[in-house]
Parts: structure tokens; C-alpha cells; sequence
């Protein structure tokens, strides 16, 4: 199987993996030596990418719970997947007392007959507009009214199509997409505000590229990966100038075939590390060191090919070499920097019941957050 939508696949799986060990990172992870690992949002359901807002307050993506909607275009990735069913149950939350509160709803989602949910996939802000990136739109996703692309979320609740991405893709193609598992809305899977302020830095997973789109919805191809099909995921701004990108690789996601890329502003890419394995997400420390975070380790190439709680972070140590900061991680999807200088991981990415995910406060430097040691109690399932 060669499935670009590593969640797909991750689901197709789940009927082989024991998913008894649900409990939240904070209890399941082994941090760096001395740190201090502290569960700070609950109640999440599908959640993806995260970020914060000027006065600290975290965003976080939601993927939504699909809908009734059946494709009205059609495309490989319906067969191979078992159909799509599409809605707009997607959303964007903002954590209060460490529960979500819904900021924007009704935003697209589908979920695949394997059960795997595809929707918001990640937000950011831009001069203090907060954007998000909407995988689960367009007519193959039984959304044909609302695409996949960039969207702004308006302060009442609204949003608006700022890139129409299932238009572009159509129109742009990229050498090598993708045959079996070819999704003509692609995959969205992460955004980034460039250095100068003036667009953003979006991956696309599905087809295989990186964009640039502005607040205008002008989208720029700075970078196809499509050649070998290496699924990029993560993104993160390099200090000396254009962002890493790293590699999920296909099913079954060997251990040490992944890497991070180096895709500088004029769109050359380079190798920056290499030996990594399943890449979903990156960060750079403050020295400007790279940590890439790592969906599941120690994976076979028989049943039950993952299994939970082999996640991890690592640091790169060299350009093939790493170092463990934190393992034990149940399918992770997202990391991030705080503004309190601390890294924050979001998990599971698939497996927990509605209102089960969490996200969690990562102190390398061993010190736990002023009045974090309680984990929140929100309301399960909420909000949809």
C-alpha cells in the first residue's frame, strides 16, 4: 500500500493494534532527564496542529467527525479507502481551564469507511488574524461547496475561503503525484507564517509540495517533492533563512527511512537529517536546534506493523545522529513552542474516545508550570 494519509492508513490498522493504553501523555510519557511533562488541555476530539495567539491563549484544530455527504466527484483515494462521507463538523477551539471552547465550527470534514477523520489540520496567526488549513473540503471529500485550502476565522465565528486549494491543485499539478491513493483535493497538513510576516508556508502531504499563499490567496509551487513519494508533514522556520520540512515516508513507515529537508526561499532543497523515522512534526529550540517529533517507532513490516506508544521526540545530534528527549508518546500529531518557552505535544492522532486527547506541557529544563500539576476535567466529547 502507498497512502499518502498516514491517518488512513493508521486506521486501517487499528483492528491489529492494542488501543487499551489511551491515558494521556502526561501520564504515558518518559520526558529528558529532570523534565517535567504536565497535561494542560483535555477534551479534545480529532484535535491536529495548535498555536497561540498574542495573549497567550492556545488555538487548536479540530478534525471534526465526518458527516452523511457522499463524494460528488470521483477519485482513487474513494476506492482504496472504502468511501468517503463528508459534513461540517470540523472547527477551530481556543483552550480555557484547559477545555476547548469553540472559536469557528461548521467548517468541512469527511471520514473514510475506515473510520479515519480528515478536517481542520492546522491554524496560525498572521499580524493577529488567526488562519487555518481545511483538509476536509471539496467534492471528492462531499463538500463540494467549501473547499480545502487556507481559510481566515473572523472574531464572530465565520470564516472565508482566503486560497481555494481544490481548485489550484487541479490546475497545478506536480510531477509525480501520487496513483493509487491520488486525492484531487490533496492534503493540507500544515502552515507556517514566513519570516518577513507577508504570507505563509503551507505543506501539502497528498500530492507531494510547498506553497507559499498569501492573505490575498495568491498560492506559489516554491518546492515540489513529488519524486518518490516521501509525504512531507512538519514545517519549521530554519535560522538561517527558508524552513525544514520533514518526511512521514509511505506505509509502513520503515524505521530510519525518514528526514528533514532543508527548502530554502528560492525553493532548492537540500538534505538536512537523515535516519529518522515517521516525521509528523518539527520544532527549533532556541540555540537553533532541530527536534522532530516522531508519529511511532520500532515499526515491523508484518501485523501489527506500529503500535502505540513508541512516539517520540528526538534532537538532532548530527546530520544522521539523534538524541531522545521524550518516547512513550501514543500517536502524537502536533508540537510546538509556547511562549513560555516550553514544547508542547498534542495526542493521540487517532484510537482515543471522543474527548479523550490531550495536549501536554513538555519542560526540558525540569521546571513543571506554576499551578499546571492538576489535569483539567472537561466534559467528554465536547465540543463536537
Amino acid at each position: 500500500m502507498n497512502r499518502l494519509r498516514w491517518l488512513i492508513v493508521l486506521s486501517v490498522l487499528l483492528p491489529a493494534i492494542t488501543l487499551a493504553s489511551t491515558s494521556s501523555l502526561a501520564q504515558d510519557a518518559t520526558p529528558a532527564a529532570g523534565g517535567a511533562v504536565t497535561t494542560i488541555a483535555t477534551g479534545l476530539t480529532n484535535p491536529r496542529g495548535f498555536a497561540w495567539g498574542a495573549d497567550g491563549t492556545l488555538y487548536v484544530a479540530l478534525a471534526g467527525t465526518g458527516g452523511p455527504n457522499l463524494p460528488t466527484e470521483d477519485a482513487p483515494a474513494i476506492e482504496a479507502f472504502s468511501g468517503y462521507f463528508g459534513g461540517l463538523s470540523a472547527s477551530v477551539v481556543r483552550i480555557e481551564d484547559g477545555c476547548p471552547v469553540v472559536v469557528a465550527d461548521g467548517l468541512p470534514s469527511y471520514i473514510d469507511g475506515t473510520g479515519a477523520v480528515v478536517g481542520v489540520s492546522a491554524v496560525a496567526f498572521l499580524d493577529g488574524q488567526l488562519y487555518a488549513t481545511v483538509d476536509g473540503g471539496g467534492a471528492v471529500h462531499g463538500n463540494p461547496e467549501h473547499p480545502a485550502g487556507l481559510y481566515r476565522i473572523n472574531e464572530d465565528g465565520t470564516a472565508d475561503v482566503v486560497a481555494d486549494l481544490s481548485a489550484w491543485l487541479r490546475a497545478n499539478p506536480v510531477a509525480e503525484p501520487p496513483i493509487a491513493d491520488f486525492d484531487s483535493e490533496g492534503e493540507v497538513f500544515q502552515v507556517l507564517p514566513t519570516t518577513d510576516g507577508d504570507a505563509f508556508w503551507v505543506v501539502e502531504s497528498n500530492h507531494g509540495q510547498v506553497l507559499r499563499i498569501t492573505p490575498e490567496g495568491d498560492v506559489i509551487r516554491l518546492a515540489d517533492l513529488s519524486p518518490r513519494h516521501p509525504v512531507p508533514t512538519g514545517i519549521a522556520l530554519a535560522p538561517d533563512g527558508g524552513v525544514y520540512v520533514g518526511y512521514l515516508t509511505p506505509f509502513p513507515f520503515p524505521d530510519g527511512t525518514a528526514k528533514v529537508v532543508h527548502v530554502a526561499p528560492d525553493g532548492a532543497v537540500t538534505d538536512h537529517w537523515t535516519g529518522l523515522t515517521a516525521v509528523v512534526a518539527l520544532a527549533v529550540e532556541p540555540d537553533g536546534t532541530l527536534l522532530a517529533l516522531e508519529m511511532a517507532t520500532g515499526n515491523l513490516f508484518e501485523d501489527p506493523f506500529i503500535q502505540p506508544d513508541t512516539g517520540r521526540v528526538v534532537r538532532q545530534t548530527g546530520p544522521d545522529r539523534l538524541e531522545v528527549v521524550a518516547d512513550g508518546l501514543n500517536f502524537p500529531i502536533a508540537m510546538g513552542f509556547g511562549p513560555d518557552g516550553a514544547l508542547y505535544v498534542g495526542e493521540p492522532a487517532l484510537g482515543a474516545a471522543p474527548g479523550a486527547a490531550t495536549i501536554a506541557r513538555l519542560d526540558l529544563g525540569g521546571q513543571a508550570a506554576d499551578g499546571a500539576a492538576a489535569t483539567p476535567q472537561c466534559v467528554p466529547g465536547a465540543p463536537a
